[in-house]
């Protein structure tokens, strides 16, 4: 696997062979401000890698579909070799908008559509 050395930790070259139980929701409940929360799991080869999940970059040009990158680090330390699903997560404040959908991707490949719930 290719690694880029980023202070303590590893970027991996994302090689995800399988996802679950994406879940996308618009938070709008009181109090303000609302809030946008994506959960998910993915299946890693040691216990000290850690999914990430950021903003692609461009992102599309519609602005009710998020577009999010899953980036796996390796934590330092000597982890252990066992396959093992690890939950994936990202939480943003929401301004003047909500989403309808979030694309998730691992390098340029399409991993997940996940249509975004309101929840009231």
């Amino acid at each position: 696997m290719q690694q880029e050395i980023i202070e303590t930790q590893a970027v991996m070259t994302c090689s995800v062979e399988e996802t679950r139980d994406w879940y996308a929701w618009n938070n709008l409940m009181p109090p303000q401000p609302d809030d946008f929360h994506v959960v998910g799991e993915v299946k890693v080869n040691n216990t000290q890698i850690v999914p990430m999940l950021f903003p692609k970059e461009p992102q599309g040009i519609n602005p009710e579909i998020l577009m999010l990158q899953l980036i796996l680090i390796q934590q330092p330390g000597v982890g252990l070799p066992v396959i093992t699903w690890v939950q994936a997560r990202y939480d943003k404040v929401l301004l003047n908008s909500t989403y309808k959908r979030v694309e998730i991707f691992c390098e340029d490949e399409k991993i997940a559509d996940v249509p975004v719930e309101d929840i009231h």
